[in-house]
């Protein structure tokens, strides 16, 4: 007979299956209610829609990771134009797990129905932990059940997760991080690391939960006095494995740009100007009313700090700031796809921080009924979380179909002219980078810098950057119109000629309304200083 409970535990799994399936009747439970959840609200916004428009993606920029992962299938990894080594992605191991699909495929729509379920089975998995992890802070199944469903609700949240962005793969690694920082025993320290390092690679916000989250890990152990020198060794090697996995995609962006971070970071990141800070305060007001958790969350979600499980806590509360001091715009553009995550995080805190309080409530009044107990905090949860969500989430499905439909009727209708009436060897100068270069098939010149690192840095002037096209032989924008008439036109009047146009009726999440295709003919301008 062996002394060791795991393999004793496991010789009785192996003889009674019947035993294993009781032992994780609530893990089976959770993923049945991730499952069904997820996949009822992930088909009901495709069905949405299909009443719109054909399958696509309600973002450009999905197109951009979409294109960085058939370089990878073709052997030309981190090329966006060919020949052009590029950081602009902003989400490397997103563009690695759909590469796969160019290996099988070159044909758009199965590569968006593959992008469709690989991000749908991430999401499910997602919905998984989030269900896993309340049910280890408030001990009750219940709760775990409640709040995979109030995540699937959240508005915004589907709609990003099936975007074709790196979503769904972000915040896998956040909860599955998460998971291994509740985690007693050391073993799962490694792990942990594994899970930084990934978490990075999805989305370089996942540094904070080195940078916060394990502190307080570190804090919480020493405070409790179990961080011993060989606890401490544990987390400077997971700190080691992180950096390890991290690694190579920083020293790509060294050599390619001299700079450790991805473009689109340099491109987008700035300390806020006033009026960006007025937007943010205008929205974040607005949502405080209608999102009644974030409130619950942040305030309530002190008792999870009282409870030793902080973390989902300081991760809402970190990218908050985060994105306050260096996005504070930007992140609120395109349906604020950049603080959904921090949403989740809010929605996920406020759930078993409720149940907590009113636990902590009852227990201090003595109030020993659990029926009662379970029945009043339901009915918190349902008033100031589920129901605030209702009509967001409805109007979010159809939101979901009419931007798919701006993205096919504008890029990918401009691309696919270009496609058909240029040369294979044109060169095109753009602002939207994403669905222009992957079905054009054209190499492109992105003035917005995210995929072209000599406008990230250079500061060009306009005459500057006109210049630089010339030497480049660039004979073709594709621009909106409000953008290239008071920046390029009356430069260029005389050599350019309008050869397409496309303009946008319903527009809720393209820039602008009129995307044109403008012909450039060199040999008809001159400037003279």
């Amino acid at each position: 007979m062996t002394n060791d409970p795991h393999l004793e535990t496991l010789t009785e799994i192996t003889r009674d299956p019947e035993a294993m399936v009781k032992k994780r009747r609530h893990s089976i439970q959770l993923l049945s209610t991730a499952l069904l959840a997820t996949l009822i609200s992930c088909l009901h916004y495709l069905i949405t829609m299909t009443q719109w428009t054909n399958p696509g993606f309600p973002l450009d920029d999905s197109w951009i990771h979409l294109q960085f992962a058939r370089a990878i299938a073709e052997g030309t990894p981190w090329e966006y134009s060919p020949g052009y080594p590029s950081t602009g992605c902003t989400s490397p191991l997103w563009a690695i797990v759909l590469s796969p699909l160019f290996l099988l495929t070159n044909d758009a729509r199965y590569v968006i129905w593959g992008t469709y379920a690989i991000s749908a089975t991430l999401y499910i998995a997602s919905s998984y932990l989030v269900g896993a992890i309340v049910t280890d802070y408030t001990s009750s199944p219940l709760w775990g059940h409640v709040c995979i469903i109030g995540f699937v609700m959240m508005p915004r949240n589907t709609w990003l997760m099936m975007s074709g962005m790196e979503t769904p793969l972000f915040f896998f690694f956040l909860m599955l991080s998460v998971v291994f920082l509740d985690r007693d025993q050391p073993k799962y320290d490694l792990l942990l690391g594994i899970a930084v390092g990934l978490a990075y690679l999805s989305r370089p916000e996942g540094i904070l939960i080195g940078a916060v989250c394990v502190p307080a890990r570190m804090i919480i152990l020493a405070w409790s006095g179990r961080m011993s020198p060989k606890r401490l060794l544990s987390f400077i090697a997971a700190g080691a494995i992180a950096l390890i996995i991290a690694l190579p995609w920083i020293l790509h962006c060294v050599a390619t740009t001299g700079r450790p971070l991805p473009d689109t970071f340099y491109a987008k990141v700035h300390a806020p100007e006033g009026y960006e800070i007025e937007a943010w305060d205008f929205w974040w007001s607005l949502w405080l009313v209608t999102y009644p958790f974030i409130l619950i969350g942040l305030i309530l979600g002190l008792v999870l700090i009282r409870k030793g499980r902080p973390h989902l806590w300081l991760l809402a509360l970190s990218m908050t700031i985060l994105y306050r001091v260096s996005l504070a715009y930007t992140s609120l553009m395109n349906n604020a796809r950049w603080l959904v995550p921090v949403f989740d995080l809010f929605l996920i805190t406020s759930i078993p921080a409720v149940a907590l309080t009113v636990e902590l409530l009852f227990n201090k009044m003595k109030i020993d009924q659990e029926i009662f107990r379970k029945s009043f905090t339901l009915m918190i949860i349902i008033a100031f979380v589920f129901v605030p969500l209702i009509p967001d989430y409805n109007r979010q499905t159809s939101y979901f179909g009419n931007a798919v439909k701006n993205i096919n009727d504008q890029q990918v209708e401009v691309a696919l002219w270009i496609k058909e009436n240029t040369p294979e060897d044109a060169i095109i100068a753009v602002t939207d980078s994403g669905a222009l270069r992957f079905f054009s098939d054209r190499a492109i010149i992105d003035l917005a810098g995210l995929v072209s690192p000599e406008f990230t840095y250079a500061n060009l002037t306009t005459i500057e950057c006109i210049q630089y096209l010339r030497n480049r032989s660039c004979e073709y924008f594709a621009f909106f119109d409000e953008f290239f008439y008071p920046t390029y036109y009356h430069i260029l009047r005389l050599a350019v000629e309008k050869v397409f146009s496309v303009t946008l009726t319903d527009n809720v999440i393209t820039v602008r309304d009129t995307l044109s295709v403008f012909y450039i003919n060199w040999s008809r301008w001159q400037f003279i200083a």
